[in-house]
């Protein structure tokens, strides 16, 4: 049983990136701690996996196929979980690209890559969250969570990823300034390198070193999974945080101590 503070049951989150990697750790989290989950994704075989493993632990389950980037896609998305879940209290807003992207000068960035990264990762949430909202006040109110990153910080050779994060946590702050009247309490997640599929697709054959140069410069040193954010997220959306908005939570082993 879960603790009373962050005890889900009842409510209905949706997780965009659900598929994999981060996405489908918070998914499985949330269904666990009672709520009913829909796994939003541009990947639905991976998708469907989400659901699956949810529903054979116990627990609620639905996909739906999402372009967040698209207004028709993320009001659908919403309308769905409204009409299959029941209504809508969470989001986490886990999609973004990276994967795909490749480091490199900002000027060999090309302008379509450039739309595309801002596309998903800046406007995605904002269409994301202007889709749930209305559910959510019908509910009395609801928790927004917006993965950002440390790399809001500087990230060498990525700047459309970095601008994007860092625009992230600009659009956390100023969301949760007019969604405060109507009980719906907005952050974000600022984690380090996380080690999920897209980092291994965007790492290759660096991923090894990675893996050590990321635990030298942390206090804790071990490379952060995506277990490692659930408790974060699962807080951050929980009663126990009922007085927390417009905040951005850094998970990252103690890296920027190290200087």
């Amino acid at each position: 049983m879960s603790d009373t503070k962050t005890d889900l049951s009842g409510k209905v989150a949706i997780v965009t990136g659900g598929a994999r990697g981060m996405g489908r750790a918070f998914a499985k989290a949330l269904a666990g701690a009672g709520a009913a989950v829909l796994v939003a994704d541009l990947r639905e075989d991976e998708g469907l996996q989400t659901v699956h493993a949810i529903e054979a632990a116990g627990g609620r389950a639905a996909f739906k196929t999402v372009d967040v980037a698209d207004l028709a896609s993320t009001e659908a998305m919403a309308a769905e979980a409204a009409d299959k879940l029941g209504g809508i209290d969470i989001l986490i807003n886990n999609a973004a690209m990276f994967a795909s992207l490749r480091g490199g000068p900002f000027a060999d960035i090309s302008v379509e890559r450039w739309d595309r990264t801002m596309a998903v990762n800046v406007k995605g949430p904002w269409l994301c969250i202007r889709a749930a909202a209305p559910y959510m006040r019908r509910r009395g109110g609801g928790a927004v969570v917006n993965m950002s990153s440390i790399a809001a910080l500087g990230l060498a050779g990525m700047l459309d990823y970095s601008a994007s994060k860092a625009a992230l946590i600009g659009l956390t702050k100023n969301i949760a300034l007019e969604l405060g009247d109507d009980n719906i309490r907005v952050n974000a997640i600022a984690p380090g390198g996380v080690l999920t599929e897209a980092t291994e697709e965007l790492m290759g054959a660096n991923l090894a070193m990675m893996e050590e140069r990321a635990k030298a410069n942390q206090l804790i040193r071990h490379a952060i999974q995506p277990q490692d954010i659930v408790g974060p997220m699962l807080y951050l959306v929980s009663d126990a945080a009922k007085f927390v908005t417009g905040q951005t939570m850094v998970v990252d082993g103690g890296r920027f101590f190290l200087g």
